[in-house]
């Protein structure tokens, strides 16, 4: 089996999905353990003014809801977790990812870098140096214009930018 490896955007655009999905659910289990909290609250207002013997029922009636609340709130905590766990393999893949990518172009690079280094080392600079003396006293009209263009060249590309 062979597996497609995704990029770096897909899988950035697949933890947000999960995130998304993972935080809409904790959005949820807080909605309604904030709605117990409000229940519990809302009992507890009510008993207060009430007489003593209906307390025992508004405080049985509020434990209710605050164990309602715990239970969303626990519900809460365990989707936070799954989310955070996602999160947690998605960026390992992807440093996966990375690591692999870095040590390839790295490689590359040295190699690149070796055979560089390998003809610039069989380079005779001294016998090319007589070959572009030899050619200007043999070409001077075309010697002055090439150095008039590289000057132009090079002062462009050095000059500075607004």
């Amino acid at each position: 089996m062979v597996t497609k490896k995704k990029t770096v955007d897909e899988a950035i655009e697949e933890v947000a999905e999960t995130a998304t999905g993972g935080l809409s659910g904790v959005k949820d289990s807080l909605a309604k353990a904030q709605q117990s909290m409000e229940g519990a609250k809302s009992t507890m207002q009510d008993a207060y003014g009430k007489a003593r013997e209906g307390a025992g029922v508004a405080a049985d009636r509020a434990k209710v809801y605050l164990d309602d609340a715990k239970k969303h709130l626990a519900e809460a905590r365990e989707k936070m977790g799954t989310l955070a766990a996602k999160s947690r393999d998605q960026a390992e893949v992807l440093y996966a990812n990375a690591k692999e990518q870095y040590e390839s172009l790295s490689e590359k690079a040295m190699d690149l870098y070796a055979k560089t280094k390998k003809k610039i080392a069989d380079v005779d600079f001294k016998e090319k140096g007589d070959e572009v003396v030899e050619y200007v006293r043999t070409n001077p009209g075309k010697a002055i214009l090439i150095a008039l263009a590289v000057g132009f060249v090079v002062g462009y590309a050095t000059r500075p930018r607004d």
